[in-house]
């Protein structure tokens, strides 16, 4: 824990040091360009917490704010942090990290490192920006938190007999926080790319630190033709951060953490057309863990599409899903699912009242299969960047 925290505000020093370098220092050097985004919720409480991440984040919480900084050092150097303060999980660095363009004057080959979001998929990237998500909520697979811990000592019992809803474990994907990563990226012709090195893995970055190891992500993504997008990403790498002893300063189990690694798949498709955008994406996962025999598998995915009614208003729907693979006791025995399969509505009504303010009025209902967990969310949110 102290590292990573020693870690981030280096970073941050660092990058911060940089931004505040004069403009004279550099050829081609642009201005310090500060921005923001304000978003201010009213929903009702998410009881169940199927919306809230590691620290209490939530798209529906009532106060959010981010705060971006970005300078060009030089025509091909720039650094970027971002801020971000939540009114539950309060204020961090969120995103701090340099990019260097075409490295060695090649146009394709692009540079990227520090606390960065994850190349997998692409709903990261768009919940990022203004306006890219239409929705207020995200995909399951961003933020659902599942019966497995990420400290191994899930067993059969704890993950087959926990009650239905989430179970504060880790979820599929995870993009509440960055973790520092190497990245290379880049585009060639109708060909887009990008391969990247981080501790922890894609569910279990708060963790990051306590993390024996690295895993390795990447993307592909080809643009056929004008409208159309398709992407395929993998990953792989240890997830177990260290076991905590018990009061006798026994460990549950004495394996090294590194040899349990979380596994992805996964596909990605864009298509937009006139007043319409079309955004898919399924992911299958696998996670080795020290006290359960057999993997554990997961597959989860979403159908998302916006319809622009007018220049100013717009509607907008995600269903998705989450199924998850069975095992059975050590040793044998009748084998069982390892959490409760999931099903995700959403509809969102957007307005744009101006070029830089949204508001949206915002409908989720989360159900888990052959159970009666089910929650009804209804939401406003005013958005405005500055």
């Amino acid at each position: 824990m102290v590292r990573r925290l020693f870690t981030r505000l280096l970073l941050s020093v660092c990058v911060f040091v940089v931004l505040g370098i004069t403009p004279g220092a550099a050829q081609g050097q642009t201005a310090l360009r500060i921005s923001g985004q304000l978003d201010l919720a009213a929903a009702e409480s998410d009881r169940l917490g199927v919306n809230r991440a590691f620290r209490g984040d939530s798209p529906f919480n009532p106060v959010r704010l981010r705060l971006f900084a970005q300078k060009w050092v030089t025509p091909r150097i720039g650094v970027f942090s971002e801020i971000l303060y939540d009114s539950s999980s309060g204020i961090r660095v969120n995103g701090a990290y340099a990019v260097i363009n075409e490295i060695g004057g090649e146009t394709w080959l692009n540079g990227r490192f520090g606390l960065a979001p994850n190349p997998v998929g692409a709903f990261g990237l768009r919940s990022t920006y203004f306006n890219a998500n239409p929705l207020i909520g995200l995909p399951l697979a961003w933020q659902y938190r599942t019966n497995l811990v990420g400290e191994g000592t899930s067993t059969f019992a704890s993950l087959t007999g926990a009650a239905a809803g989430p179970g504060g474990g880790v979820p599929l994907l995870y993009d509440a926080c960055w973790n520092i990563q190497w990245e290379l990226l880049g585009e060639a012709g109708i060909f887009e790319y990008s391969f990247a090195l981080t501790p922890g893995s894609l569910s279990n970055p708060a963790k990051s630190a306590d993390v024996e190891g690295q895993s390795w992500m990447a993307r592909v993504g080809l643009t056929p033709a004008a409208g159309l997008r398709v992407g395929v990403s993998a990953s792989e790498g240890p997830f177990l951060s260290a076991p905590t002893p018990d009061e006798n300063g026994d460990l549950p189990y004495t394996a090294e953490t590194n040899s349990f690694d979380q596994s992805l798949l996964g596909v990605d498709v864009e298509f937009l057309r006139g007043p319409f955008a079309i955004h898919a994406e399924v992911h299958a996962s696998r996670w080795e863990t020290p006290l359960v025999d057999d993997a554990l598998d997961l597959t989860s995915g979403f159908v998302e599409v916006r319809y622009d009614i007018s220049p100013r208003w717009y509607a907008a729907g995600r269903v998705g899903t989450m199924r998850f693979g069975e095992i059975a006791p050590n040793g044998g025995g009748n084998a069982l699912p390892w959490d409760a399969d999931l099903n995700r509505t959403e509809f969102a009504l957007g307005y744009r009242a101006s070029r830089g303010v949204l508001i949206k009025a915002d409908w989720q209902r989360t159900r888990t299969v052959g159970t009666g967990f089910t929650q009804n969310l209804f939401a406003t949110q005013l958005s405005t960047v500055f």
